[in-house]
């Protein structure tokens, strides 16, 4: 039995039933609940159940049509940059996408390197360097140290001011903040990152775009180490940082309802 943490209801149900219709991917033919065996199973009113559909529709996990069952969407449509939906996966299809993610970045972060060279201005030049310091006062402080590492890239797409790509970032938050605490948590020491970072600086700031391009190509290989790591080191570094992606929805999304709403915590077999 597992207990998941105070979430409203919906969003709760949504996760288990998520988990388990996840499992029936491979099984043509699969029935899924209905919304009364839904309501049935846990115990919920059919507005919640409705509610938790609704949730499990806005992943793009399944489709819902007036008057039928669930229908489970394939695969390859699910969402996989919603939060929700990386607390749905196990850990090792965790790992695979930020593999992908991993390949996503090397196809743009160069290039965008390259480009912020020829552009940078003095004052991007002094927040960079600001996040940098910051970054070498946390290498015995992974969790702290990330955020500044994210901030520090963050910075770099912000100078060719596209929003398009900003969106892009924005909407892969969840997974990079994910990637990031697997390769920062893994090596011995945070200061080689943090080097790593600083050759990236003194390519922007000598408007070098190769320069600038081969360094960032350079960091996001040494990141790459990572994942060829034996799968269970990777998977014990993962749950804490899905915690981590819980905790941050929870706080941002779902506050606790109160009963008669219902605060109660569900419990079902994982």
């Amino acid at each position: 039995m597992t207990t998941v943490e105070v979430r409203k209801l919906p969003t709760q149900v949504a996760v288990h039933l998520g988990r388990e219709l996840i499992a029936l991917a491979g099984e043509p033919g699969a029935v899924l609940p209905s919304e009364q065996e839904i309501c049935t199973r846990y115990g919920v009113s059919r507005t919640v159940a409705r509610e938790a559909m609704q949730l499990l529709a806005g992943l793009d996990l399944v489709r819902i049509s007036s008057g039928r069952r669930m229908e489970l969407r394939p695969p390859q449509e699910w969402n996989y940059l919603h939060p929700l939906l990386l607390d749905m996966l196990d850990p090792v299809e965790v790992r695979h996408l930020l593999v992908e993610l991993h390949d996503v970045r090397l196809m743009i972060e160069p290039v965008v390197a390259a480009r912020a060279a020829c552009v940078i201005g003095p004052d991007q030049l002094h927040r960079l360097e600001a996040t940098l310091e910051a970054m070498r006062a946390l290498e015995s402080e992974p969790d702290r140290y990330l955020e500044r590492d994210l901030e520090f890239h963050a910075h770099i797409c912000a100078v060719i001011g596209n929003r398009v790509l900003d969106r892009i970032l924005h909407a892969c938050r969840w997974l990079l903040m994910a990637s990031r605490r697997v390769t920062n948590r893994l090596w011995d020491s945070l200061a080689s990152v943090t080097d790593e970072h600083r050759a990236i600086y003194r390519a922007l700031a000598a408007h070098d775009p190769q320069a600038a391009e081969a360094a960032m190509r350079a960091h996001l290989a040494s990141n790459a180490r990572a994942w060829s790591l034996p799968p269970e080191q990777i998977a014990a570094v993962l749950e804490p940082a899905a915690q981590s992606v819980r905790e941050r929805v929870a706080s941002s999304v779902d506050t606790p309802m109160r009963k008669g709403g219902s605060d109660e915590v569900i419990e079902a077999d994982r």
